[in-house]
């Protein structure tokens, strides 16, 4: 019987995994916080407590992951992520234009959810895909915005998440 309400045993299986991968049980911690956000769509304060219980680790350490890295959130996630990056190949290849057309197209506003609760936009420095600025992610599919040459052909790739 599990004792942990967020840590269920889909994710304890995919830690046991981690474990048998890494010597040092610290080392689980990003790749489970991952799985935790895929599975809630953000970090539930407890599920931080309970993994550090099951890992045997300060709960400092993980909330130190949780509010550095700004993959990780405690609010509730839209649906859909959008990473665009604003880095300089991006922002030379025009981003602004990516982004507000996205933003009409969602509803949705940088740092925001939309309304509906199905995007959440947010500007990155670097996404690692210089080659096609300006690049952009929705969820962990990576788009080639210099590609898109109308906003209806956007439409249509935001349209595959709904």
């Amino acid at each position: 019987m599990n004792r942990y309400r967020y840590l269920t045993e889909d994710i304890i299986e995919k830690i046991e995994e981690c474990r048998k991968k890494f010597p040092y049980r610290e080392q689980c911690i990003i790749p489970t916080l991952h799985h935790i956000l895929e599975k809630y769509r953000d970090i539930p304060g407890e599920a931080v407590f309970e993994l550090a219980d099951y890992l045997q680790v300060p709960p400092a350490d993980i909330e130190g992951i949780v509010s550095f890295y700004d993959m990780f959130r405690y609010r509730k996630n839209a649906k859909n992520h959008i990473r665009i990056c604003r880095n300089l190949p991006c922002h030379l290849a025009n981003y602004q234009s990516l982004l507000e057309d996205i933003k009409k197209l969602t509803g949705a506003e940088v740092g925001k959810n939309s309304p509906d609760g199905m995007w959440y936009i947010e500007l990155v420095e670097c996404i690692g895909s210089c080659g096609i600025a300006p690049a952009f992610l929705i969820n962990n599919d990576l788009y080639d915005g210099s590609k898109i040459k109308d906003i209806q052909q956007l439409k249509q790739i935001l349209d595959r998440y709904l």
